[in-house]
C-alpha cells in the first residue's frame, strides 16, 4: 500500500468512526436515561472506539475526537468543555491501546486471560480515568454543579463501562472471525432473540428478572458454546430491545413502582448476559482449541510438521481401498537418510533437526498431492504413492533422492547424506498395513547392504523394474 493509499484509508477509517459515534451517540442519550450528557445505562460510542483503536491501532483516534466533539456540541455543549472532553476521549485511546499491548493481550480473545485482561482495563483503568477527567472539565466549565459531580462520575464509569463491555469484545471477535461468519445464522440470531424477549417481556408479562434471565439466558448461554459471535450478537439484541421496552414504559422493567430500583434490575439483567455469554464462551473456544491443538500433536510430528505413526495406518488404509475397489497400484515407500547420524554427532541435535525439516521440506515438493509422507522417527519416513506403477514410482523417488543428495549446507555447516528407499508394491506384496510395511522395511536394509542411496522394491521378480 502506497502512502497516499494509506492516508485514504486512515481519513476513510476517522470519517466512519466520527459518523458512527455521532449517531450512536445520539440513541444513547435518547434511550438510555441520561442526565445532560451522561449516559445511565449504556453508552455505545465508547464500545466502538475501544474496539476500533485496538483493531485499527492510532489512526483512528482522530475519528474518535471529531466524532466526541460533534456529538458534544450537538448535545449543547459550548465549545471549550466539548473539547476538552474530545481531547480526554481520544487521550483514553491512546492509553487503552497502549496498556493492552503492554499486558500483551489478543484482540482477537482467543483466550481467557485476554478476556478477563479486557474486563479489568475497562473497568478499572479506562472508564475511572474517563469519568475523573470528562466530569472534572465538565465541573470547571461550570456544567454541571458541585453536588451532581459525584453521582455523575459514577454514572459516566457505568455508562461508558457498559457500552465497552457490551460492544468491544463482540466487534473484536467479529473482526477476528470475519471469514468464518454466516450471516445467514446471525440474521437468524437476532430474530429469535428479539421474538424470545418480546414473547417473555410483553406478550407474557414477566415481572420478576430471575424469571427472565431462566427464560433468556440458558440459550444465551448454549449458543455462546457453539457459535460465539453469533450468541454476543443475540446478547445485543436482548439489551437493545429490553432498553427499548423500558423507555417506551412496558417489559419486565416498568413493573416496579420504584424507577431506580428497575434500573438496577435492568443493570443486573445486562451484566449477567454480557460477562456470562462472553466468559463461557471463550472458554469454550478456548478448550476446543486446546483439543485440537493435541489431536494435532498427537498425529503430527511436530519438528517437521509431517503426519506421524499415529496416521499411518489411517495412510495405509487408504492406499487399500484404491487397491480393492479400482485396483489400482500403490507404492509403499520405506526411507531412511544415509549419513544423518554423522551430521548429528558431529555438528549436534540443533543441525540434525534442521536437516529433517529441509529433508521433508524437500521431498514434499516432488510429491503428487495424492501421495503423502509420513516421518516414522528419527530419519525413517515413509512415502506413500498412490495410483502409482513401478515406472512413475522410479522416476519420482529418483527426483526424491536427488533432492536429498542435493543438500550441502545446513547453516555454515556442509553436510553430505542420501536416501535408501525400500519399495512394497500393494497389493502385490500384501493387503494389511503392518505387511506392506514389513516388505518396505526389509527392502531398505537390501538397500542400505547394497551400497546406500540406493532404492530396492520387495517384489523379487521385479527388484530390477
Amino acid at each position: 500500500m502506497t502512502e497516499r493509499e494509506d492516508l485514504v484509508w486512515t481519513l476513510v477509517h476517522a470519517v466512519v468512526l466520527a459518523l458512527l459515534y455521532v449517531l450512536t451517540g445520539h440513541l444513547s442519550f435518547a434511550l438510555f436515561q441520561q442526565d445532560s450528557v451522561v449516559t445511565v445505562t449504556i453508552f455505545i460510542p465508547e464500545g466502538i472506539a475501544l474496539a476500533a483503536v485496538l483493531i485499527y491501532g492510532y489512526r483512528v483516534v482522530p475519528g474518535i475526537f471529531v466524532g466526541q466533539l460533534l456529538l458534544a456540541l450537538s448535545s449543547g455543549l459550548a465549545w471549550e468543555p466539548a473539547v476538552g472532553i474530545s481531547l480526554s476521549n481520544a487521550a483514553e485511546a491512546i492509553i487503552a491501546y497502549k496498556l493492552f499491548h503492554y499486558f500483551k493481550l489478543d484482540k482477537s480473545l482467543a483466550h481467557i486471560r485476554d478476556l478477563i485482561g479486557l474486563f479489568l482495563l475497562i473497568l478499572l483503568a479506562l472508564q475511572p480515568l474517563s469519568a475523573l477527567m470528562g466530569n472534572g472539565i465538565l465541573f470547571f466549565a461550570g456544567v454541571t454543579p458541585q453536588a451532581a459531580s459525584f453521582e455523575n462520575i459514577f454514572f459516566w464509569w457505568f455508562g461508558n463501562a457498559m457500552g465497552q463491555l457490551l460492544i468491544a469484545p463482540m466487534l473484536l471477535i467479529f473482526y477476528a472471525r470475519q471469514l468464518q461468519i454466516n450471516y445467514r445464522v446471525l440474521a437468524l440470531t437476532v430474530l429469535v432473540f428479539a421474538l424470545l424477549n418480546y414473547a417473555v417481556q410483553v406478550l407474557w408479562g414477566v415481572s420478576n428478572v430471575s424469571l427472565l434471565l431462566v427464560a433468556t439466558l440458558p440459550f444465551a448461554i448454549y449458543l455462546s458454546t457453539v457459535d460465539l459471535p453469533a450468541a454476543t450478537l443475540g446478547t445485543l439484541t436482548l439489551v437493545l430491545t429490553s432498553l427499548y421496552y423500558y423507555h417506551v414504559g412496558i417489559g419486565t422493567f416498568v413493573s416496579s413502582a420504584d424507577s431506580s430500583s428497575s434500573l438496577i434490575d435492568l443493570n443486573v439483567f445486562i451484566l449477567n448476559h454480557i460477562i456470562l455469554v462472553l466468559i463461557i464462551g471463550v472458554l469454550f473456544r478456548e478448550k476446543n482449541a486446546a483439543i485440537a491443538s493435541l489431536r494435532s500433536m498427537a498425529h503430527y510430528d511436530r519438528l517437521t510438521g509431517l503426519p506421524n505413526r499415529h496416521l499411518l495406518n489411517e495412510t495405509l488404509n487408504h492406499s487399500l481401498y484404491l487397491c480393492e475397489q479400482y485396483g489400482r497400484e500403490s507404492m509403499i515407500c520405506f526411507m531412511d537418510l544415509d549419513g544423518f547420524k554423522r551430521v548429528n554427532d558431529t555438528y549436534g541435535h540443533a543441525t540434525g533437526d534442521r536437516l529433517l525439516k529441509e529433508v521433508a521440506r524437500r521431498i514434499k515438493n516432488t510429491l503428487r498431492p495424492t501421495d503423502a509422507m509420513l516421518r516414522l522417527g528419527g530419519d525413517e519416513f515413509l512415502l506413500v504413492l498412490n495410483d502409482s506403477g513401478y515406472e512413475g514410482a522410479q522416476a519420482r523417488l529418483t527426483r526424491v533422492q536427488h533432492a536429498v543428495r542435493t543438500i550441502e549446507y545446513i547453516g555454515n555447516h556442509r553436510v553430505a547424506v542420501s536416501a535408501s528407499i525400500g519399495v512394497a508394491n500393494c497389493p502385490r506384496d500384501g493387503l494389511k498395513p503392518d505387511d506392506l510395511i514389513d516388505a518396505s522395511d526389509q527392502a531398505m536394509y537390501q538397500a542400505k547392504k547394497a551400497g546406500k542411496d540406493t532404492i530396492v522394491y520387495a517384489t523379487n521378480s521385479l527388484s530390477d523394474p
